[in-house]
């Protein structure tokens, strides 16, 4: 059975636009042998049960996340697709903390440089996104993506690099300053103003939140080819996948790029042959995705696989989603999955983490279809009743009767 590997599609010339997206496909490309695996740019976390990418599939077992991807692979092959099998338990347990302090300090970095921050959200990111998603989802996920970045990063304290937050907090001081007497009152600051007159702070934050990220990297590869033992490890591929979004991506707000490239050059150059080595020098995303056609001279590099068109009832599905999603109670907590369940006996942990969070998803689906049901039944009838289509019966009281008077007023 040919391993599927699902991840969000490819943007700022490489195979996809999440780190964890690209640490596990340097993972794979490291690991297992490239006829035994397929890498598709599915770009829909609803593709898998679990509603995450990125998603492996082998056979009817999904496994989501870089985690437990890796663990996967490795229980799965009885060690063989593992690389981290030549680490010791010490390197084993610096493994785990390294790779925790890159995730929990990495991803609000990419957040804030991909998405808080509106000239590069603007004029990059949902661009990219907008050419990898397809209809519907190119309407609701960029802005669920953003809305995600802002809550991982929201404790740098540094909204300020979105202007709508910023319009929001000068509003919010008008409001507060119209119980000032006049004589004591501030002049009023435009927008780019105010983000000027922070310009030089939010600076200062941005090169301390970098460097407490970036200065523990550049230290623990020092002049070393990996971060642990000779050979490639899980850390060296998840290391890759954040820095190489780092080092990528031209944007008009580039100062994480610049960075990387001038006070960390020696983790900016091993970046750039990691990618280099296993992901290719250039992504062409239209034969990825399928919207070019031609052969290539050259032999790819990793093993694409063109994500299937969606049929009518998964556009249903998204189209549920993106509306159920907008409700304030519901869309918290409610995702829809394209994949139905399967009650087949399940072969492991994972399967089994399949199988009940399939169950709990065909509920929420069933609740969302019940909900939908009465609100479309409760319009059409008030719509009857507005336009006099439908009367309510009315009811006259037994034995009793009117005369000419009761007819007249209906009551008889």
């Amino acid at each position: 059975m040919v391993l599927e590997l699902h991840i969000w599609g490819p943007a700022f010339d490489l195979p996809s636009i999440d780190a964890q997206c690209l640490a596990t496909t340097l993972y794979l490309q490291q690991c297992v042998p490239q006829d035994g695996w397929v890498l598709i740019p599915s770009s829909e976390p609803r593709v898998s049960p679990l509603g995450e990418l990125p998603a492996l599939r082998n056979g009817d077992t999904w496994v989501a996340g870089f985690g437990t991807i890796v663990s996967y692979l490795r229980d799965t092959s009885d060690g063989k697709w593992d690389l981290d099998k030549n680490l010791d338990e010490s390197q084993r347990a610096d493994s785990a903390a390294f790779s925790s302090f890159i995730e929990s300090r990495g991803q609000p970095l990419l957040d804030l440089s991909l998405y808080v921050s509106s000239d590069n959200y603007l004029s990059c990111t949902r661009q990219a996104l907008a050419d990898i998603l397809t209809w519907p989802s190119s309407w609701t996920i960029p802005h669920q993506l953003r809305d995600k970045a802002k809550t991982r990063s929201e404790h740098l304290g540094l909204s300020s690099l979105d202007v709508d937050t910023a319009q929001e907090d000068k509003k919010e001081n008008v409001g507060l300053a119209a119980h000032i007497p006049k004589s004591l009152r501030k002049p009023r600051e435009t927008v780019s103003g105010l983000l000027g007159r922070n310009a030089q702070k939010t600076r200062f934050r941005l090169d301390a939140v970098t460097s407490d990220f970036l200065e523990p990297m550049e230290e623990a590869l020092a002049e070393k080819n990996h971060f642990l033992g000779e050979t490639v490890t899980s850390l060296d591929c998840l290391a890759a996948g954040y820095l190489a979004l780092m080092a990528r991506p031209d944007l008009p707000q580039g100062w994480l790029r610049e960075a990387l490239r001038t006070k960390y050059s020696r983790l900016h150059r091993w970046t750039e042959r990691q990618i280099e080595a296993s992901l290719g020098t250039h992504i062409d995303a239209d034969k990825a995705l399928g919207r070019k056609k031609g052969l290539d001279s050259r032999k790819p590099v990793l093993p694409w696989q063109v994500p299937g068109d969606k049929s009518l009832g998964q556009l249903c599905y998204a189209i549920i989603d993106g509306c159920v999603s907008a409700f304030p109670v519901i869309g918290l907590t409610y995702t829809v999955s394209e994949v139905k369940g399967d009650h087949a006996s399940s072969d492991g942990p994972y399967r089994r983490k399949q199988l009940r969070l399939t169950r709990l998803q065909h509920r929420r689906d069933l609740y969302v279809e019940i909900l939908a049901s009465t609100c479309a039944v409760t319009g059409l009838v008030g719509w009857l009743w507005y336009k006099g289509m439908l009367q309510l019966p009315r009811r006259t009281p037994k034995g009793r009767t009117f005369g000419e008077a009761g007819a007249l007023f209906g009551l008889a």
